[in-house]
């Protein structure tokens, strides 16, 4: 490898063609060689060099029959003045019972160094519409160490993906509430024979729902945790729903372990428990204990609800005026019996250009949905947020139902308050306004008739208070 290639950083770009049903993964990596080629395209041939995520010779291969019938590799190595191109026909293979492929060389530059892989005719395995947020998060949360590190760079369709990160409590220890404030994360360095675990395990300054549970990784790559699950060892995080469970996380770099061949778990469940057991007391040791702080502290005690259920009701009572609720009311009940009036508010916000917007699937009854969050400016409806749920008869039984809730940036209620004029954070309205359309989603089948009555009378009365 030369000197050059070290400063280089690593790029790849995977895009999905849903028109073409096409799959494009292209890198810039140092490319496939003379000396490796064959090897690289032989089922289970280990790489000399085995010390890397390159480590069973069968990744690329097994990826790619998975997910497509048809594939093809065109790379190009570093120093080498020849690009070698190739492809597969799985079901060429094996009617005609073909053990050879057949390789184009092309001549280039030697300083030209990529692969690129396209899977044509995708199998029911390939990726759907509706997961791009999930696989975007996977590939995310797997590859973090390299993405924070700035080894590499990962784009799927456009989207440059991002490393997890999340918010560390800082807070005095619980037995001495005036004291100075802690960070509370704990490096590990931990080792048992050969077994080693590098890392973090720290306490969560929100609880978020993904985010708790331990992220275990070898050579950088997560193993166990990349996805929506992790790794919950009782000896460590307790019982389920506990605030230790809820509030604990981290990540472990381990060593000593070997993986399954597609890297989705560690071969020794037993030793890698008796290493949490030795992480855990050296835990217990601490003084302060991060594990009796996480079990023990409360972000907000009595004293505080205390503080600030005064100042809401002292707000409360000094915006209250006699007989205005009930003029409130009565002008709700004649605005919702015209009719007319309520279905040219709904067109306008229902047709109002999207600014941005966000989607999320979810499954409920056995059914798929996908909701879509759409943020809109409209200042010519009452609406604050509105509710579109896609006919069922419009939907085939393979796809999930579209539920799209536009949220009025420019209606009255946000430029009502103080925080809303300086842009400060959105979140906690934004995340009610996405329980209220899961509720009118749900509410049908808990024998609720006319749910979006509710939203109705929501958006008419929030203008009014």
């Amino acid at each position: 490898m030369t000197g050059r290639w070290t400063r280089i950083q690593l790029i790849v770009s995977i895009v999905i063609d849903w028109e073409t049903r096409a799959i494009y993964i292209r890198d810039n990596a140092a490319g496939i060689d003379a000396q490796n080629y064959e090897r690289a395209f032989e089922p289970a041939h280990i790489p000399l060099d085995d010390t890397g995520l390159n480590e069973f010779g069968m990744g690329m291969k097994t990826a790619s029959v998975w997910l497509a019938n048809k594939w093809s590799v065109r790379t190009k190595a570093l120093d080498e003045e020849v690009e070698r191109f190739t492809t597969f026909d799985l079901e060429k293979v094996t009617s005609e019972e073909k053990e050879d492929l057949v390789v184009t060389e092309n001549p280039k530059p030697a300083y030209e160094h990529y692969t690129e892989i396209i899977l044509t005719d995708l199998s029911f395995n390939a990726p759907k519409v509706m997961q791009m947020d999930k696989i975007k998060r996977h590939l995310s949360s797997i590859y973090r160490h390299f993405l924070r590190s700035g080894q590499v760079e990962i784009s799927v369709n456009g989207t440059i993906l991002e490393a997890p990160n999340y918010n560390i409590l800082k807070a005095p220890f619980y037995k001495t509430p005036e004291g100075e404030d802690i960070v509370w994360k704990k490096e590990i360095d931990f080792e048992i024979d050969h077994y080693k675990a590098k890392g973090f395990i720290a306490i969560l300054d929100k609880i978020q729902n993904n985010a708790n549970g331990l992220v275990l990784m070898r050579r950088g790559r997560v193993i166990v945790g990349g996805g929506d699950e992790r790794y919950f060892p009782p000896v460590l995080f307790g019982q389920s729903g506990s605030f230790r469970y809820r509030r604990l996380f981290g990540e472990l770099e381990l060593e000593g372990f070997e993986v399954s061949f597609n890297k989705n778990g560690f071969r020794e469940e037993e030793d890698l428990y008796l290493l949490m057991e030795g992480i855990r007391d050296e835990l217990k040791a601490d003084e302060p204990s991060l594990l009796s702080q996480t079990d023990n502290y409360r972000q907000r005690g009595k004293e505080q609800f205390e503080k600030i259920s005064k100042a809401i009701k002292k707000d409360l009572e000094k915006k209250s005026k006699p007989k205005q609720l009930s003029r409130q009311v009565s002008e709700v009940e004649n605005k919702i019996n015209n009719s007319q009036y309520l279905q040219k508010n709904e067109e306008k916000i229902i047709k109002a250009e999207v600014l941005d917007s966000c989607s999320e699937t979810f499954k409920y009854n056995g059914k798929s949905y996908i909701l879509k969050m759409e943020l809109v400016t409209e200042a010519e409806t009452d609406s604050l947020y509105s509710v579109v749920k896609e006919n069922s008869e419009d939907v085939t039984v393979s796809e999930a139902t579209p539920i799209v809730c536009k949220v009025n940036l420019a209606h009255p209620f946000f430029t009502r308050f103080d925080q809303f004029k300086k842009g400060q954070d959105y979140t906690p309205i934004i995340a009610i306004f996405k329980a209220l359309t899961l509720a009118e989603i749900m509410a049908p089948d808990k024998g609720t008739k006319f749910a979006s009555n509710v939203r109705i009378l929501f958006n008419q009365s929030i203008i009014q208070l």
